[in-house]
């Protein structure tokens, strides 16, 4: 297998421009640092990072492509996600507790809960796995060798970049968290913020899927 450098220089610049623009992940991740502080943000951010390795095998084995050609699990997936969503952000509403409490909690969302959370995110999103079977072969040549093992290239490298941009974002907005502290009147302020997220991807994944039909 051989990596054209022209074709990796432009796969870096469009994987730049895909970590940097607002989404669901991005939300995720800063709510999440915001309310429970950066290692919640980077747990969360990894949970995401390992739905995306799940796509990128999917889509480098040809998995994915069953999205594609049996439209009724695309539904299935995709209300699941949003499901999903709206009982994050209800849980996230109803919380009992009005703020966030830097000093550790029994109540407060283990890393297993966190990861786990964030996987299924990324998981019950069937976009990122169209997405992922629509991008990667963009940038393979099958006169260069194994194509799948250049989507399993391509597909690592753009996981490895977006755990470097979760560790940016967990520590930006992981120490707005820590500016909240020291302001207690703000802070019940948080699950709302966090709870209106939820609801709000959740409602914009449903009408762009409405507006569709």
């Amino acid at each position: 297998m051989e990596i054209d450098p022209h074709t990796l220089g432009i796969f870096v610049a469009a994987s730049l421009a895909l970590y940097i623009a607002p989404g669901p992940d991005m939300v995720y991740i800063a709510s999440r640092s915001i309310g429970q502080g950066r290692r919640a943000g980077v747990v969360s951010g990894l949970g995401i990072s390992a739905g995306i390795v799940v796509y990128v095998l999917s889509a480098a084995f040809g998995l994915a492509a069953l999205l594609q050609v049996w439209p009724p699990l695309f539904a299935v997936v995709k209300w699941a996600g949003v499901g999903y969503l709206v009982y994050l952000g209800v849980k996230a509403l109803l919380s009992r507790d009005a703020a966030f409490d830097p000093t550790p909690k029994r109540d407060r969302a283990s890393d297993f809960a966190l990861f786990r959370q964030g996987m299924l995110c990324n998981l019950l999103n069937p976009k990122i796995g169209i997405f992922f079977l629509a991008f990667l072969p963009q940038f393979t040549d099958p006169a260069l060798g194994d194509v799948t093992l250049q989507m399993l290239f391509y597909g690592g490298l753009f996981t490895a970049g977006g755990i470097v941009w979760i560790f940016i974002l967990a520590y930006a907005f992981g120490a707005a968290g820590n500016w909240l502290a020291k302001r207690p009147h703000l802070l019940k302020m948080q699950r709302w913020i966090t709870g209106s997220s939820m609801l709000g991807l959740a409602a914009f994944v449903a009408l762009d899927d409405l507006k569709r039909q």
